[in-house]
This record gives structure tokens, C-alpha cells and sequence, in this order.
């Protein structure tokens, strides 16, 4: 079963004016971050605004990632849903039509405790021989995803691969690192915090899922590929980089969302994505627009 490691991008949903997706923009937008050398696409993702898809209006998205990927870049879409049978639908469904792998968050409205956990994670992996990424993202969903839980998932579950943690806490990503790689030394951890990449290659993990990435994806491959090669000074050069672009998630102090801030930088920088996004959460506004890519061509100059 392939790993799931590297550069993996939480794709965003592009919209048109009107609101309806925006195929061909998304389609353009894969086929950058293919060209840019990432080893993984996440689409229906928290970046890729989720939450505000249909099952139709996804499984199109899945289907176009699926078609543009070449054969070595997974597509991974994301089957997070309230209901057990809603996420073991799209597992299906999506694998059905090629994707690579799926990825789950616990279930989030009722808080649930640890063996509801497992039920929904295992019917899932039950229902799909491919890859399953568990994801921990306890500031959207309220519910930390214990280390427990990912160590009987791993050892029961042979496709129960990867974990992608979007969880500032450090001393749980170490602890969740050392305790799921001793039963399982394939088994793939990797941070959902852009800014966390460098110290989760430290601590013993394997990649980073960067919303980020969507606007500048290279800055991230370059660091893996200059860690793995022991270039310490490019290493420090490509995390600065990542940390002066992560200022952009410091915009949602201003009332908007990274999905919002990241589309606005790409229709500044002049793609074919555009800033909408569907309510409740708003596009930014031309000021802040302006604010954002100015953040970006810091980096710019920074990259040289």
C-alpha cells in the first residue's frame, strides 16, 4: 500500500460569481500544483470549504483531480461527515472513480467519546482497501482525536496508514509520532500547520498537508527535499519563507477565513481562481486584498 508522505495540498474549492464551482478554474489550479512537484491532492477538504459542498458538486471534484493527477500523485479526498454511513458512502463512491485514499475527521457535532471514535473510523476503514488518513483537527471539529485511538486503528487496520494533525500542541504531535510509529514504522504523520513542517521533520514525521500551498507550493518541497538531503542552510531559508507566508493565516483575526484569504491571493496574483466563497463566510475585500499580497510579494522577494 503506497504512502502517504510529503507535500499533501489541501485543495480550495473555486467558485464563480454566481456561487456554483468553478470546474474549470479548479482544473487549472490541480494542474499547477501537479506541475509544482507535490505528492498529494486533498480535495472536499476544511481549506476546500467542505462543509458548503454537495456530495455531487464533490464527487465532480474528486473526478477532475483524479483525471489531471499522473500515476505517483495521490488524490485523497476528504469523506468527513456527521453521519458513519454519509462518509462510508463517499469512501466508496470516491474510490470508485479513482481517488488514491480518503481522509476522515472524527465526528463533530455530538462529542464523542473515544469508542464512538473508533466505531466511525473503523467502519470507514472496513469500507475501502486503500489508504485511510485520520485527521485531528480539534479547533474546527472540538474534539482532540487521542494517541490511543490512532495506536488501535494502526494496529488493527493495515489501511489505517497516515494521520494528518492540525493540532498546535507539540508535545501531542511527538507523542503521537513515537507511540504509532513503534507498532507501525509505515505508518505516516503529518502536520496540518504550514509553519509546523520543519519542527514534524524533527520530531520523527513525514510531511504537511499546507493550505498555503495552494498560493506557493514550491517553498515546501524544497524544504523536505533539502532536509532530506541534509542542506541545512536552504532548510532554513525554505522554513523562513514558510513562516513570513503563514502571516497570511494571522488575516482570520480580521473576521475571514484561510479558504477566503487564500483565493483572494490567487485572483491578486491573477489565476483563474477568484475570492468567492459561500456563507457564512465572506471574500475579503480590496483592502484587504491588498494587505494579503503584500505578504506574498515579501516572500516573492525572500524566494529571490
Amino acid at each position: 500500500m503506497p504512502r502517504v508522505e510529503g507535500v499533501v495540498v489541501p485543495l480550495i474549492t473555486p467558485f464563480t460569481a454566481d456561487l456554483k464551482v468553478d470546474y474549470d478554474a479548479f482544473e487549472w489550479h490541480v494542474k499547477r500544483l501537479v506541475e509544482s512537484g507535490v505528492n498529494g491532492l486533498f480535495p472536499n477538504s476544511t481549506t476546500g470549504e467542505f462543509v458548503h459542498v454537495t456530495f455531487d458538486e464533490a464527487l465532480r471534484l474528486v473526478k477532475t483531480a483524479v483525471n489531471v493527477a499522473p500515476s505517483g500523485i495521490m488524490v485523497l479526498p476528504g469523506v468527513s461527515s456527521l453521519r458513519t454511513e454519509d462518509s462510508v458512502r463517499m469512501a466508496k463512491e470516491f474510490i470508485n472513480v479513482g481517488a488514491d485514499g480518503v481522509v476522515v475527521l472524527p465526528p463533530f457535532f455530538y462529542r464523542s467519546s473515544d469508542e464512538v471514535m473508533y466505531r466511525h473510523f473503523s467502519a470507514v476503514a472496513r469500507s475501502v482497501d486503500v489508504p485511510v488518513i485520520i485527521y485531528n483537527n480539534p479547533l474546527n471539529t472540538g474534539v482532540v482525536v487521542p494517541v490511543s485511538i490512532y495506536v488501535r486503528l494502526a494496529k488493527e487496520f493495515s489501511n489505517v496508514s497516515a494521520a494528518k494533525v492540525t493540532f498546535a500542541d507539540f508535545s501531542y504531535l511527538v507523542e503521537l509520532i513515537r507511540e504509532v510509529k513503534s507498532v507501525r514504522k509505515d505508518f505516516s504523520v503529518l502536520t496540518g500547520l504550514d509553519y509546523m513542517l520543519l519542527p514534524t521533520l524533527f520530531a520523527g514525521g513525514d510531511g504537511v498537508v499546507p493550505g498555503l500551498g495552494n498560493i506557493m507550493p514550491e517553498p515546501y518541497v524544497s524544504l523536505i527535499r533539502a532536509f532530506e538531503s541534509k542542506d541545512w542552510g536552504l532548510t532554513e531559508k525554505f522554513n523562513n519563507v514558510i513562516l513570513n507566508l503563514s502571516r497570511l493565516y494571522w488575516m482570520s483575526g480580521q473576521g475571514v477565513e484561510s479558504p477566503a484569504v487564500i483565493k483572494a491571493v490567487l485572483e491578486a496574483m491573477g489565476t483563474p481562481v477568484k475570492r468567492f466563497v459561500r456563507e457564512p463566510l465572506r471574500p475579503l475585500s480590496d483592502d484587504e486584498m491588498r494587505d494579503a499580497i503584500k505578504i506574498v510579494d515579501e516572500v516573492r522577494r525572500e524566494l529571490g
